[in-house]
């Protein structure tokens, strides 16, 4: 396609007018190579390597797909290296290519390697122009096929390699890694250690309370450092305000936890429990830290029995 033509169309002249001057901010007085990603990132990629060739910016243009064929090395050598794509979705062609030239930059001496694309889904590239929003609330549709499985084996061990779970969902590591890191930053995953309940624990309770807004918030505040609880939730219809899970080693030591914890407490108007096996799930619990050097419980009213002192 002829320069002036490419140069006139609508979606070129709004990639380099968003970010034109920003690249060659980035290319400075350094020598730069423009690589388009076949096929829509090509497009872009030429229509810019025309616009700095008219800017007198020394610059190359080369092509290659995902996995680095068709890239003309020795127009990459010893250059400032932007690689360029219409938008990046899940960011899995962005971690091939990227860990691609990476592993080719200290051969082909390559100063530096950065992204521009149109639309960034995943806030990865160095250079773009649109984004999609972040919701406020997140919905499981919001996560890609991808990520769930990400999550999903995390979930099931918190120390896997990236390097393992890039080979299940066919990524690379450092994609498995971004990804990890952006949903740690977005507050949709936390990793953290559990205790393995079946190894501790052989009996559980569902235990429901009705009580005055001010004793539920009290109940909260004291039992969710608790190493029995598992499961706290306040309910608004039924006969009770607040549900509480617990583990224990038997039966006597719930007896011992409701005496102690809750018929103790004034103003508690109704207690029902149901007793039963071990949840079905979760198998892991998290166990509030604690310090010995107190020698204190965290709910300041020590059962009889008190994990923290066994």
């Amino acid at each position: 396609m002829q320069k002036n033509t490419l140069l006139n169309l609508k979606p070129i002249k709004k990639f380099i007018n968003g970010l034109g001057e920003k690249i060659k901010e980035y290319f400075g007085k350094d020598k730069g190579c423009i690589i388009g990603l076949e096929d829509d990132g090509v497009f872009y990629a030429e229509g810019l390597y025309h616009w700095l060739s008219q800017q007198n910016k020394d610059v190359t243009f080369t092509v290659m797909d995902d996995y680095g064929k068709g890239l003309e090395e020795n127009k990459v050598k010893g250059r400032k290296v932007l690689i360029i794509d219409n938008d990046i979705v899940t960011g899995k062609a962005y971690a091939i290519v990227m860990d691609l030239m990476r592993k080719r930059k200290e051969r082909l001496k390559i100063k530096d390697i950065k992204f521009a694309v149109l639309c960034d889904r995943t806030k990865m590239a160095d250079f773009s122009i649109e984004d999609y929003p972040v919701p406020t609330s997140w919905d499981l549709k919001d996560l890609d096929k991808i990520n769930l499985e990400i999550i999903k084996a995390l979930s099931q061990d918190g120390r896997e390699s990236f390097v393992e779970i890039a080979k299940k969902v066919k990524l690379t590591p450092v994609g498995v890694k971004n990804r990890v890191e952006k949903l740690i930053v977005n507050k949709i995953l936390r990793i953290h250690g559990l205790l393995n309940i079946e190894k501790f624990y052989s009996i559980s309770a569902s235990v429901g309370i009705s009580a005055p807004p001010d004793i539920i918030s009290k109940l909260i505040k004291k039992l969710e450092n608790c190493p029995l609880v598992y499961n706290l939730v306040k309910t608004s219809s039924g006969n009770h305000n607040l549900i509480i899970g617990i583990v224990a080693p038997n039966l006597k030591r719930i007896n011992d936890f409701i005496v102690k914890q809750m018929r103790f407490e004034p103003k508690v108007r109704y207690i029902h429990v149901d007793f039963g096996e071990l949840p079905i799930i979760p198998k892991g619990h998290l166990v509030s830290a604690f310090s010995e050097k107190s020698k204190k419980c965290l709910c300041e009213k020590r059962c009889n029995e008190c994990e923290y002192f066994l």
